[in-house]
């Protein structure tokens, strides 16, 4: 299957580009610092259902009870039929069956304000997929891409400015800058003037005091009485904050 058809509204990365460059500030301590990079495990801070047909649904089932009505109006669905296969997608998605730990929840959205660098940026997906005749469901991990490039993420506190550099470049661009907020604690929304227009990720910090974005993109394929498969394509980005 084409990644380009998988991949999700990666809202870190395609919202738009512009020339504007890093602040001088945060510049300077970027300079003086070695950008990190870390190898997490590419089921890192997310929780899964138990893969059992008889705790699947119950187990995903149970994020439900953090959707909010300001979530669930930036979330929009398409399904379609080709060669007998059902296939339902949405992105960016907010209902999802891998989801950022609620270990990660952000108490204090004051918290996430500062500068922060990325140490690890990647795009994974994940399968659960199933055939009825056997009940027996099949769980696929696997690391599409991995993106090299130096990001740097501003955020004030109205503001979420993300910066990148590309590997080889000697400037910072700007990818994002929209106001933000952070909806029942783990769910972020970038907008300009109004939240129904929101870009949604999951945001959360880690133990060790790491900034996670997840976004992703979900599809679901069903052949009735026959199988079903469930993908998650998520992009990730995780931020160790700039001393």
């Amino acid at each position: 299957m084409n990644n380009s058809i998988l991949a999700p509204v990666a809202i870190l990365l395609l919202l738009f580009i512009t020339s504007c460059s890093l602040p001088k500030e945060t510049l300077l301590r970027v300079e003086k610092s070695e950008k990190n990079a870390i190898d997490f495990p590419l089921d890192y801070a997310n929780s899964f259902p138990t893969p059992t047909f008889e705790q699947w649904d119950k187990d995903y089932n149970t994020f439900d009870r953090f959707l909010t009505k300001k979530i669930m109006k930036t979330q929009m669905g398409m399904s379609y039929i080709v060669d007998s296969v059902r296939i339902w997608w949405c992105m960016p998605s907010a209902r999802v069956h891998s989801q950022l730990d609620t270990t990660t929840m952000i108490n204090n959205a004051h918290k996430i304000v500062g500068d922060w660098r990325t140490v690890c940026s990647r795009r994974v997906s994940y399968k659960d997929s199933a055939a009825y005749s056997d009940s027996i469901i099949y769980r696929d991990s696997e690391l599409i891409s991995k993106n090299e490039d130096d990001i740097v993420l501003v955020i004030t506190n109205d503001k979420f400015k993300l910066f990148n550099k590309k590997k080889g470049n000697k400037k910072f661009k700007i990818a994002v800058s929209r106001n933000w907020h952070i909806e029942n604690r783990r769910y972020l929304m970038l907008y300009k003037s109004s939240l129904v227009t929101s870009a949604i990720s999951f945001i959360g910090i880690d133990e060790e005091g790491r900034l996670i974005l997840n976004s992703y993109y979900v599809q679901e394929r069903k052949r009735p009485n026959k199988y079903i498969v469930y993908q998650a394509t998520m992009t990730q980005s995780i931020f160790e904050k700039i001393k």
